[in-house]
């Protein structure tokens, strides 16, 4: 089938549209306020260092759908409440964005949407074989968000960078948001280095319904291991004498669009919906559907010991934090003590501020304390473990990798 069928069709039915947001959907509650978020603070101390050394951003956003991306870069937030700096840019500070997609439909969705952006560019290409928007260039940032580079090759990946290096005198940066190997999503998939690209499909687009893919809503993606991207692409810094920084961060652990849907584990765990329902402040959260059960993934531990030492790492600190929130609503102030004194630093001043906003819940006038202040606040702590995790090995949905051409 042709690369952009299943895209065409689903931009046709309105999933690449005006923002709807929700418990489901491809702008749901874990896209804006954990996935986004992520991908922002991956991006914030990159731009603040171009900013610094040369004051305007040129900016090529790979993959770029409607051209999402630019409104993801004009609300990246100051680390510090400015009254006169809300935000890291706004559009005067971007010279140039060029939004580059394979999809006819895509691009003339973009180009209606930033109509009046005098600044913002689209242009249709298949970077598996066409580098053409580099001609645009040179450029500060190029980045590629929600898994678009692994529509291509090892080799056609390779590639690009290369072209970008080759066009790029002035020192580049190069975020690329891959397919991670290691997900709990797909242990199958744990390990497998051949060439061939492997199946993936995005019914999750239609949950609640859970159903069967057609056959044009399948197609074929790279999955990257951390281990293998600094295997693969820090060879290219000799073939092309020039140094590169290599670092990656995993992005969405146990909270990936498949962990509900079970399509490739067979163990569907709701997982990404629960916390959805922390983030919206109309849903209470469920105590008991919020614990990751992932036994199943022992059996394949023997292929991947770090990255499966990784994830269930993750599963117990998020676990840890469940069990406390129990203590804490039933008021078992004995085990909330020893939930606290028995927890590395990190987390037990995290159980300190969940403590307080349970114990001064009076202060707060709101219809429903849970849903409205102690839920979103639990998804934000379980958020934060994961950004704070070292280097990534990709055993999230997807792995950010920077990469930095000096």
């Amino acid at each position: 089938m042709l690369k952009t069928e299943f895209f065409d069709i689903a931009a046709q039915q309105g999933f690449y549209g005006p923002e709807k947001g929700g418990l489901f959907g491809k702008k749901d509650n874990v896209r804006k306020y954990w996935e986004d978020i992520a991908i922002k603070m991956n991006l914030r101390p990159f731009i603040h260092e171009i900013l610094d050394r040369k004051g305007k951003l040129r900016v090529a956003d790979l993959g770029c759908g409607s051209g999402e991306g630019y409104n993801l870069l004009l609300s990246i937030p100051n680390e510090i409440h400015s009254e006169h700096r809300e935000f890291v840019i706004d559009k005067n500070d971007i010279e140039l964005y060029l939004g580059v997609d394979i999809s006819e439909n895509m691009i003339k969705t973009g180009k209606e949407i930033h109509s009046a952006e005098k600044n913002v560019k689209f242009m249709q290409g298949d970077l598996s074989k066409d580098h053409s928007f580099l001609q645009e260039g040179p450029f500060d940032i190029i980045f590629s968000t929600y898994s678009s580079p692994s529509h291509l090759t090892e080799r056609e990946l390779i590639n690009l960078i290369k072209r970008i290096a080759e066009t790029h005198s002035n020192k580049i940066c190069i975020v690329l948001d891959l397919f991670a190997m290691y997900s709990a999503e797909w242990p199958g998939y744990w390990g497998n280095y051949s060439l061939e690209l492997k199946e993936y499909n995005m019914t999750w687009l239609y949950l609640p319904e859970r159903r069967e893919p057609e056959e044009n809503e399948i197609y074929k993606v790279k999955f990257w291991g951390g281990k293998e991207i600094h295997s693969k692409l820090g060879k290219i810094a000799s073939e092309i004498r020039r140094n590169i920084d290599i670092y990656n961060r995993d992005r969405s652990i146990l909270i990936g669009r498949h962990i509900d849907t079970g399509a490739y584990n067979g163990n569907a765990l709701k997982l990404r919906y629960q916390v959805n329902r922390l983030l919206d402040r109309d849903y209470r959260g469920d105590y008991d559907t919020l614990h990751p059960e992932i036994g199943f993934l022992q059996a394949y531990a023997s292929k991947a010991k770090e990255e499966y030492a990784r994830i269930e790492g993750y599963a117990n600190d998020w676990n840890t934090f469940i069990n406390f929130t129990k203590a804490l609503f039933r008021k078992d102030d004995k085990a909330v003590k020893q939930f606290i004194e028995n927890t590395p630093e990190f987390i037990a001043e995290e159980m300190k501020m969940l403590a307080w906003l349970v114990r001064n819940s009076n202060r707060f006038p709101v219809v429903d304390f849970w849903a409205s202040v102690y839920g979103p606040q639990l998804a934000a702590v379980l958020r934060n473990l994961e950004m704070n995790l070292p280097e990534g090995l990709g055993c999230g949905h997807g792995i950010m990798c920077n990469l930095i051409i000096e």
